[in-house]
């Protein structure tokens, strides 16, 4: 994967776009992402809320943007724990991302109209860093187009077909996507099983993205391989007052080689199966939402591509057997938007993996994190937000860090998902000597903690 500064024929055209989009009546940029089918919840990162009115032209996005350094002046680094899947993200993120969405919508003439419906998703990331060798990455992250109100029968049902966001479930305050099975492929959503219970089914297969679900820019020597999986989500249903989900996921991966080694690495075909099951939990201003999830063989990574497993690196020549993979995760996520002058989310995260190596297969992750925001005043709060990450694997030294932020900011409205958000930041972390030279190696090659001084913005609309 190479990363490539971006001269693109169609950005002439794109920022004509945009410069229509200010006639299109825009979603009010300080409500939370709505619900879009067959998400539970979509993530809070530009997942666009439906427009009053369908038809027509919209523009929607995601931006996070800033300025930081570290404890002596130079360029900001990231504190994340080795083997972890995430970093707490306030005060820790160095990257400029933009995400641009583009929707026309239509509907047909005549009796019983049918609504259709076209998307483009682009991003671009910036990164900020130590070195100089970076430059701007461009992504076609979405193109799909959707086909309602078609089918007598099933008159919500939706059709779709293309690469797409799908059934995205995130933890914001990590920007953690412990379910993403976005893809290329096709399938339909909101089948009616009776007055509540809906089905959604798709087939998806993984696209060469060249960025990770948060935005990042994956390293440059890490493969992403295609697989197929047919994935199958019921929904609708309830538990007293609770929402239920489950999501069941068929993988089968094909066999494939590795290149960037001499002799290259053979990974053999594997069939694999993986599960999510989410409750989520509503009471006023707020919700829980606890999910446990179980994947085996390739499905092990609840994602549509085939990514290296935590904590393992293949030798040059080596045949891989997939089947020995699997991964257990539970995830809670609690939210609560404004109750008094308070707003909080906090996280706990309970990952346990085999990466299928000879020795040293088993990994563990233990994270819990929360972010309180105390009003200050009509526009003004001040955050905090302390996480706490614990990563082991067998037969090595594991260790922890802590990572504390400070950032007030200033928001439309006192809830904890208003955006636009402009923040200052003060970020201190500590972490186990075994991490040394592990963590923030740009700013801190030899040290068990640092810290990190800087602005941000982060808005969707």
């Amino acid at each position: 994967m190479r990363r490539r500064t971006v001269r693109h024929p169609l950005l002439g055209p794109m920022m004509a776009l945009v410069v229509l989009a200010g006639a299109a009546r825009p979603a009010r940029a300080q409500q939370p992402p709505a619900p879009q089918s067959p998400e539970a919840e979509p993530p809070a990162d530009g997942a666009p809320p439906p427009a009053a009115d369908p038809t027509g032209f919209h523009f929607h996005g995601y931006l996070r943007s800033g300025f930081g350094v570290d404890g002596s002046g130079k360029g900001q680094s990231p504190f994340q724990a080795p083997l972890a899947g995430a970093k707490y993200r306030l005060g820790n993120e160095v990257e400029t991302y933009l995400e641009t969405t583009f929707d026309y919508g239509l509907t047909t003439e005549g009796p019983d109209p049918a609504y259709f419906n076209t998307r483009i998703t682009l991003a671009y990331v910036a990164p900020t860093s130590q070195s100089n060798d970076f430059a701007t990455t461009f992504s076609l992250r979405e193109a799909y187009a959707t086909a309602r109100h078609v089918w007598t029968a099933q008159p919500n049902a939706t059709f779709w077909a293309g690469a797409r966001f799908y059934d995205r479930q995130d933890v914001h305050i990590q920007d953690y996507y412990y379910r993403d099975p976005s893809g290329f492929g096709g399938g339909i959503d909101d089948i009616a099983l009776g007055d509540r219970l809906k089905m959604a089914a798709a087939w998806i297969g993984g696209s060469e993205d060249e960025l990770n679900p948060d935005g990042t820019v994956p390293k440059s020597d890490l493969f992403r391989l295609n697989k197929n999986t047919f994935d199958f989500k019921l929904y609708g249903m309830t538990a007293r007052r609770a929402r239920v989900s489950v999501a069941i996921d068929l993988s089968h991966f094909n066999g494939d080689i590795v290149k960037t080694s001499d002799p290259p690495i053979v990974l053999e075909d594997n069939f694999g199966m993986g599960a999510t099951g989410i409750v989520e939990l509503p009471f006023t201003n707020g919700r829980n939402k606890l999910a446990i999830q179980y994947g085996k063989g390739v499905a092990s990574d609840f994602r549509s591509v085939l990514t290296p497993p935590v904590g393992r690196t293949f030798l040059p020549g080596e045949h891989v057997d997939l089947s020995a993979l699997w991964q257990f995760r539970i995830v809670n996520d609690f939210l609560l938007e404004h109750r008094g002058p308070w707003q909080l989310q906090a996280v706990t995260v309970y990952q346990e993996l085999d990466n299928g190596a000879a020795a040293n297969n088993r990994v563990r992750w233990v994270s819990i994190g929360a972010r309180p925001v105390r009003k200050l005043g009509r526009f003004f709060s001040l955050a905090t937000e302390a996480g706490w990450d614990h990563t082991s694997q067998s037969g090595l030294p594991g260790g922890s860090l802590f990572k504390l932020s400070v950032a007030p900011q200033i928001t439309p409205e006192l809830k904890f998902l208003s955006r636009p958000s402009l923040r200052a930041f003060a970020t201190w972390a500590h972490w186990s000597d075994d991490f040394r030279g592990r963590i923030a190696t740009a700013s801190y090659p030899d040290s068990v903690s640092g810290t990190s001084f800087g602005v941000q913005l982060e808005s969707w609309w």
